[in-house]
């Protein structure tokens, strides 16, 4: 990547903005200051305007209001366990979902696949003990095709392999969590001040790939950034090399600020402490949970058989349970996972988490996390 060359159109920006403000004005070290900050704000405003955020992950029921129980979960004295009472809570132990569970019950073998991927149906009201998905389940094409892409057998079998063969690791999030998180350059990290720097992008394997794979989906937002430096078509090659950068600083940046509001979350709400979660042998969780969603939704829309969701199920289960010790540890991994692949808040899964983790009834209270 050649990143340097961008600098004289981002300092071309800097001069005309000088030239407005008469920049005899400033001294050396506001000189520079100010450099820095209209060079970031200039690409952030490129940012802004082309870059694509049309990842998605479905939630049935985000607009679901929270029950109001956890206005006052901390204290001065420290961490005080937030109540149990909360809209989740009542769908998941409702006589309704029971009398459900009863009606398409499964194995005890079965229940435990099925509480590896149980953070999505919990957070939207779905049983996390059956195949079956009750309510939602008229939805299941629709949720597969918007969230994944996914609409055939071909397109179920496809992710599902991509996200259980990755050799024990979430590829991305471990890419952002081992290099910036766990080397102590979380709050000090920013993706478009690496672009000016010179940072070679191209280190981080996955991600590079996935900001590659991203801009050669983004013709109209290349042409739009190109319009939008003045450049010609003979420059067209380096506008799409700065179109990679701006994938990746996008998804570097929104990736920390997601983490550190998922890391507080962690820690103010449900008691984890921040050694546990600066020690997690990966961010696979993520991907796990992942498989057990796209094979529970594959069956209600008919891509995948039973049988098949029980194989994917089970391998799942296998792998993270080779990899994780609890269902504590696999709930940050795939929580803090979720944040840094994905990018958004998780605070709205605050309840389902607090459920999973303490609720008497939880799966992960009622089932061993390793298999006997």
């Amino acid at each position: 990547m050649k990143h340097l060359k961008w600098l004289p159109i981002l300092l071309l920006a800097l001069s005309l903005f000088l030239v407005a403000c008469d920049a005899e004005e400033y001294s050396e070290e506001e000189y520079t200051d100010l450099q820095e900050y209209v060079i970031e704000e200039y690409v952030e405003d490129v940012v802004e305007d082309i870059v694509d955020d049309s990842d998605e992950e479905y939630d049935y029921d985000e607009d679901y209001e929270d029950y109001p129980v956890d206005e006052e979960y901390e204290s001065v004295s420290g961490f005080v366990h937030p109540p149990l009472d909360s809209h989740v809570t009542q769908a998941l132990t409702s006589s309704e979902m029971r009398q459900f569970e009863q009606e398409n019950a499964v194995s005890a073998e079965q229940e435990r696949y099925l509480a590896f991927g149980a953070f999505v149906p919990a957070n939207n009201r779905e049983s996390i003990r059956v195949l079956a998905l009750g309510d939602s389940g008229p939805h299941a094409t629709r949720i597969l095709r918007d969230s994944w892409s996914i609409t055939d057998s071909e397109g179920a079998l496809a992710q599902i392999y991509r996200l259980s063969t990755a050799t024990g690791q979430s590829p991305i999030a471990d890419e952002i969590y081992r290099y910036f998180v766990l080397n102590n350059q979380l709050d000090e990290v920013d993706g478009i001040m690496l672009f000016l720097s010179g940072f070679d992008i191209s280190r981080f394997e996955n991600l590079f790939n996935n900001s590659v794979s991203r801009a050669e989906q983004m013709d109209a937002e290349l042409d739009m950034l190109m319009e939008f430096l003045e450049l010609d078509e003979n420059d067209r090659e380096e506008a799409f090399e700065l179109l990679v950068y701006l994938q990746f600083a996008e998804r570097v940046n929104r990736g920390l600020n997601a983490y550190v509001g998922a890391r507080d979350m962690l820690i103010t709400f449900l008691g984890f402490t921040e050694e546990e979660l600066l020690n997690l042998p990966t961010l696979a969780a993520w991907d796990y949970g992942r498989v057990a969603i796209i094979a529970r939704y594959g069956v209600e829309a008919g891509f995948l058989s039973e049988d098949e969701a029980w194989t994917y199920l089970k391998a799942a289960a296998d792998s993270a349970s080779e990899i994780y010790s609890s269902w504590r540890e696999y709930t940050a991994a795939h929580i803090l996972g979720r944040a840094l692949a994905f990018g958004n808040s998780s605070d709205d899964f605050r309840h389902m988490l607090n459920f999973l983790l303490h609720h008497p009834e939880s799966s992960f209270q009622t089932i061993e996390f390793r298999a006997n």
